[in-house]
């Protein structure tokens, strides 16, 4: 089992990815490795394409908390990029505003670990990456 995880924060509200990274502060195990705003800049890192290519400073992550609607490409558009590739292993966790059973289906076919409604509150926030937390040790992230 591995002691730590780093993520990938992929959500074009800066607000959003700012209370997520504060939840994530509060657990030792999952250290944000970068932050994006959009799906198009979320497959060159994924990819180690442009500005990422640089893997000592853009670490190939082992989550990905992705939003699903955002511009020039959206959380869809990365889940099907990524069913595409041959890449190392991740998880990734659908983090959206939206609790439609449709985006919900959608993105588990399109290959998501787990989805979870946006929280707006702190204990709310602590008890989603709580969850995260266990998906991620409960999943071998080699078979992730």
């Amino acid at each position: 089992m591995k002691d730590s995880f780093s993520v990938l924060l992929v959500d074009d509200s800066a607000d959003d990815r700012l209370f997520v990274r504060r939840a994530l502060r509060k657990n030792p195990r999952f250290m944000v490795v970068g932050e994006l705003g959009d799906g198009e800049a979320a497959i060159a890192y994924l990819a180690g394409e442009g500005e990422f290519s640089n893997r000592e400073k853009f670490p190939y992550p082992d989550v990905v908390l992705l939003d699903l609607k955002m511009p020039r490409k959206t959380g869809y558009e990365v889940l099907e990029w990524l069913q595409s590739q041959r890449h190392e292993k991740i998880c990734v966790v659908v983090l959206s505003g939206s609790f439609l059973p449709g985006d919900i289906t959608r993105s588990q076919q399109l290959g998501a670990n787990a989805y979870f409604q946006k929280e707006a509150l702190a204990e709310g926030q602590a008890a989603m990456i709580a969850d995260i937390e266990k998906l991620v040790e409960d999943q071998d992230l080699t078979v992730c």
